[in-house]
């Protein structure tokens, strides 16, 4: 009986020791022992753990979507597990946990519970997405590497993760740019985790143009990447996978460097070579020896007559500074010829200043000649340019070994210079300065002829301060705006007054539309008579004049010589001009204010003066000198300057008028008085560049083709005209004989021709 109590104990005890080490197994394997069950067949997908042996964990099969009675889903519970058992192994850190994950062909939804299950994270999934998935994993993953693996395995079916708040939303890759994903900054390859989620990675570029990275980058994008540059910030803006992004930063990397950080640059200053010269050696010689290719770099700096070499190999520089001092010699040659082309001024002005400047080691000034044009037209000179430091005189006594001589050749506006290679670059530096383009000062003028009645007798200006009315134009108060234009300069405008009348005055105008209005106003009422609006321009302190007038024939001499029956009388004639003289020199200064020198001539004839028994005009010249100053672009009206006419007239009734001592009864004599005042307007503008004055030749050249269509026009009409037909009624057309010589210029390209022969 003892004995049988014995074997039973012992028994009982073996159950005990069995049932523990089931329950420390983590229960009997299931169906398949770890390989894929009926269920599995049925769901196409699996996640288990290896055993213990080859992992260090319990063993742990996860199946998709099917809650165990501990209500965790996803995991499929041994019998004899408690609860508590199941929350204290999920409640383990993440890197403790291994599984295997095993997937043949399953649908991706079943694919997406699983990772859900594990994860622990909420998937939303897009209308669209649908996949079959295989999986097979050798090796123990750890739980935290599943939703790296799963957004691999949406990558590799062309769909994405993109975190939505408490969320993950399945979508397709194309569309992953339009939609909110993480955003991330930076250049930096190593601050990236290789992972297939679709980002937007923006990053700053340092040394090289965005423009390039972009060519480089973009045929490495993944099948739904883009890059876009940003010129303004130097940066990229990068939609692509994470792991793809990392591998555009790595390269990035390795292109994004300073240039010159492995640079070596070597400044070199010739003593006694043209640099434009030298680098041309320099180069012949490198070519010979094959050391362009190698990373050597030739940069000429024309204007300090330097040269900067660039090379990665600091033996390489060291060998190029040797040949740059073998070519940097002397020449044993004393003089050469150069031939330098003035482009901006006349060469005689600048010969001038050279001639002040240079001269021989002796201290004798450069001789100045001017050259003719040569018997040999083909015989061209040779153009050599360059550019030094400023001039300095010890320096060019040390390299010049003769005279120093300048010669003008005026048909192509060039200085011939022979002197010393050094003394020559010394001369180009200072001619290129003084060689600019000159300003001019486009000169518009207004020469009127204003009618004065008894209101107005104190002239223009009188008219409009003491509101004579105008009169509304195109809805323009013509009095208020000119009156109010003059109030506004009343305190700073300079005025020229002379008690008596015909005194020179005048007055600015800043705004010339209101000038214009002056003018338009009075031409309205008739008072004005426009004699001429010429346009011309003018260099800088230079003179221009402008002539308005007619030839008036006079005699100057008087003969008579006796002839056979009659006497002969022979009289000398000259012609006398009148009219307007206006000669105007500007002088511009910096802030592109006008000094105008004005000197102004007027002349009229007068009532004929009887000397010697014969009549003779008279002329009448009132002249002007003065010297204003104006601002750019504003009006100056110059007037003053008054002129009286009389004029006779005699009104009656014929027949009665004529008899003697009544006939004053019957007729009424008028004498009239006219007074006209001259006014010029004059309104400078600055012109400092080609391309500013380039609108007024533009203007000038788009009023010739008027005039040239103009004129065109009346040929077409004068030919269908019948005096043009017949003008002698022979019945012969007369075009050839009666029509004078008409040119017209040509279009581009055609040849010019004529209309007829005068």
């Amino acid at each position: 009986m003892v004995t049988s109590v014995r074997k039973f104990s012992i028994i009982l005890g073996c159950v005990f020791v069995f049932a523990a080490h089931v329950f420390a197994q983590g229960g009997p394997p299931s169906k398949g022992d770890g390989r894929i069950n009926e269920e599995d067949q049925r769901s196409k997908g699996t996640v288990s753990a290896p055993p213990v042996a080859q992992q260090g964990v319990r063993d742990q099969t996860v199946r998709p979507v099917q809650p165990n009675a501990t209500g965790q889903p996803g995991v499929n519970l041994p019998p004899n597990i408690t609860p508590d058992q199941v929350k204290s192994f999920l409640s383990r850190p993440k890197e403790d946990n291994y599984i295997i994950l095993n997937f043949d062909n399953a649908d991706l939804r079943d694919v997406i519970n699983t990772v859900s299950s594990i994860t622990k994270e909420n998937f939303i999934v897009t209308p669209g997405v649908s996949a079959q998935v295989t999986i097979h994993s050798a090796r123990k993953i750890p739980v935290s590497e599943v939703l790296n693996v799963f957004e691999s395995v949406l990558e590799a079916n062309g769909m994405t993760l993109v975190k939505s708040g408490e969320f993950y939303k399945i979508l397709p890759g194309v569309t992953a740019k339009q939609k909110p994903v993480e955003v991330r900054k930076g250049n930096q390859s190593e601050d990236i985790a290789p992972q297939d989620r679709v980002v937007t990675q923006i990053v700053p570029v340092e040394y090289v143009s965005v423009m390039e990275i972009t060519t480089v980058l973009t045929p490495m994008l993944s099948q739904f990447g883009s890059i876009i540059p940003n010129s303004r910030n130097n940066l990229l803006i990068i939609n692509d996978t994470l792991s793809n992004i990392k591998r555009l930063l790595q390269i990035l990397e390795e292109i994004d460097v300073n240039a010159f950080q492995n640079t070596r640059m070597l400044f070199f200053k010739p003593k006694f070579s043209d640099v434009a010269a030298l680098t041309d050696e320099l180069t012949s010689v490198l070519n010979a020896l094959n050391l362009t290719r190698d990373g050597v770099a030739l940069v000429p700096i024309e204007r300090i007559n330097s040269l900067v070499v660039f090379s990665s190999s600091s033996p390489l520089l060291e060998t190029v500074e040797g040949w740059l001092r073998k070519l940097d010699e002397e020449v044993e040659s004393g003089q050469n010829i150069f031939v330098y082309p003035v482009q901006n001024v006349k060469a005689d002005s600048i010969a001038e200043i050279l001639k002040s400047l240079y001269g021989s080691e002796n201290g004798t000034p450069a001789k100045q000649k001017t050259a003719q044009p040569s018997a040999q037209p083909g015989a061209q000179p040779q153009q050599r340019a360059a550019s030094v430091q400023q001039p300095r005189p010890q320096a060019q006594k040390q390299q010049s070994g003769g005279r120093v001589e300048i010669i003008t050749f005026e048909p192509s506006n060039s200085l011939i210079i022979l002197a010393p290679p050094g003394t020559y670059r010394e001369m180009v530096d200072t001619i290129k300065k003084l060689d600019v383009y000159p300003r001019e000062v486009l000169i518009e003028a207004v020469v009127a002829q204003v009618t004065l009645t008894d209101t107005d007798e104190y002239g223009v200006q009188w008219s409009v301060l003491h509101n004579v009315d105008f009169g509304i134009r195109d809805g323009s108060d013509y009095k208020a705006l000119v009156r109010n234009s003059i109030a506004n300069l009343a305190t700073s405008a300079p005025t020229l007054t002379s008690g008596a009348a015909g005194g020179l005055s005048y007055v600015l105008f800043s705004n010339s539309g209101n000038l214009s209005a002056l003018i338009n106003a009075l031409t309205t009422r008739g008072k004005v008579n426009i004699l001429s609006s010429p346009r011309l321009l003018v260099r800088d302190q230079e003179e221009a004049s402008i002539d308005v007038g007619s030839e008036i024939p006079t005699a100057t001499s008087t003969t008579t010589s006796a002839a056979t029956t009659t006497d002969v009388l022979t009289q000398s004639i000259q012609y006398k001009t009148v009219g307007i003289k206006l000669k105007i020199k500007p002088t511009i200064s910096e802030e592109k204010t006008v000094v105008l020198d004005l000197e102004q001539e007027v002349s009229s004839q007068g009532e004929d003066t009887l000397v010697g028994g014969l009549e003779y005009p008279s002329f009448n010249t009132t002249k002007t000198k003065t010297s204003i100053v104006v601002p750019d672009k504003q009006g100056i009206v110059i007037g003053g300057i008054m002129e009286e006419t009389k004029d006779k007239g005699y009104s009656g009734i014929p027949l009665l008028s004529s008899i003697p001592i009544l006939g004053h009864l019957f007729r009424y004599q008028s004498d009239t008085i006219t007074k006209k005042e001259l006014v010029i307007i004059i309104t400078p503008q600055v012109v400092s560049t080609k391309e500013e004055g380039r609108p007024f030749t533009n203007e000038f050249i788009g009023k010739l083709k008027e005039v040239k269509k103009y004129l065109t026009e009346k040929e077409i009409v004068y030919k269908e005209s019948p005096e043009a037909q017949n003008p002698s009624g022979t019945g012969k057309p007369g075009l050839e004989n009666k029509m004078p010589a008409l040119i017209i210029a040509p279009e581009e390209g055609k040849t010019p021709y004529k209309t007829n022969e005068p």
